[in-house]
């Protein structure tokens, strides 16, 4: 019985003391585990069908999946895994929301999640397995989203609107829509929740909300299709993924100019048949999901490379690659 026991409690110990980042391939339907300390594989597990994004949860004790399902057919269920076990903990049928896409978790039980065949958001009971909530946004493709620091607020980017719906978490109910360009889709809070920035894909635009007055206050370029953003931890700098072009783009968040781009990967010559953007963009490698570490790394899921690009915030260096599976996209550190 000790035998049994020394390899999980190691597992159990590496896991709490290293950092470890876990990568959604949504060709494969599966989610990979890596040890960052090494870039070690240290497990592989079994999603549904077509994963797009995973959530942390406060604790670090678990990563919900949203799996959205292909064209033909939407998807339907969350997938929640156990961090310190490395195992599929359950999975949540979400009945009639179809399309999960974006999560966030509120607290350690309850997360709220697009869904965008149903044009809503959910607010979902993990622990007991039940919706509580839905709230609608009546907006097309309701694709990301972001919660305010003081879980109030849920900001999500509406791509066929061009919008973002602002709801009231404590009431329920959507207070605003803001129109902020053609194709919203990357949105992030900024850590004193002071601004949301959205990258609006299809003008080559970021519009930036004051979280205050809920108004677009500042619009500015980043070429090359902007379909993600995350802030670093401190807050200086926020980091866009542009699919088109094969980059990222490094921002001064106080002054909103460009310091640098960064290309995230060699030209791609992978099979890009079944792959979400196939050959749109020609040979990029289609940056597109991101995280940023407390040490400020850069890591960067190539939709059309299949690797993680590992890149300093400071220098734009790039650091090393981690190969994953086919069309790597939801990326999370911990």
């Amino acid at each position: 019985m000790l035998k049994g026991l020394i390899p999980a409690l190691f597992l159990s110990l590496s896991l709490a003391t290293s950092q470890n980042l876990i990568v959604l391939n949504k060709s494969e339907n599966t989610a990979m585990f890596f040890n960052l300390k090494n870039d070690r594989l240290i497990s592989q597990l079994q999603t549904g069908e077509a994963p797009h994004e995973v959530a942390i949860s406060p604790n670090k004790k678990y990563a919900i999946v949203t799996n959205y399902g292909t064209r033909e057919k939407p998807g339907n269920s969350l997938s929640i895994y156990n961090l310190e076990k490395l195992t599929l903990e359950k999975v949540i049928n979400l009945g009639e929301l179809r399309r999960p896409h974006g999560v966030e978790w509120l607290d350690n039980e309850k997360v709220v999640v697009t869904v965008e065949a149903n044009k809503s958001i959910a607010i979902v009971d993990v622990k007991n397995e039940k919706i509580v909530k839905e709230i609608k946004t009546e907006q097309e493709v309701s694709h990301m989203l972001v919660i305010s620091p003081d879980k109030s607020k849920c900001f999500v980017a509406n791509i066929g609107s061009g919008s973002v719906s602002v709801i009231d978490l404590n009431k329920g109910e959507l207070i605003k829509t803001i129109l902020t360009g053609k194709g919203s889709e990357g949105i992030d809070i900024t850590p004193d929740g002071k601004e949301v920035w959205v990258t609006n894909r299809a003008e080559d635009s970021v519009a930036v909300i004051d979280v205050k007055t809920l108004d677009v206050k500042k619009k500015f370029k980043v070429d090359g299709f902007p379909i993600r953003v995350k802030f670093s931890k401190d807050g200086k700098f926020a980091v866009i993924s542009c699919a088109r072009s094969g980059e990222i783009a490094i921002v001064d968040a106080i002054s909103k100019n460009v310091l640098r781009r960064v290309k995230t990967a060699e030209k791609s010559d992978v099979e890009k048949a079944g792959r979400l953007f196939g050959s749109v963009f020609g040979d990029s490698p289609v940056p597109i999901g991101i995280a940023i570490d407390k040490q400020n790394f850069i890591y960067v899921a190539n939709s059309n490379a299949d690797i993680i690009s590992v890149i300093k915030l400071g220098t734009g260096e790039m650091v090393r690659t981690i190969k994953t599976g086919k069309e790597p996209d939801g990326i999370a550190v911990w």
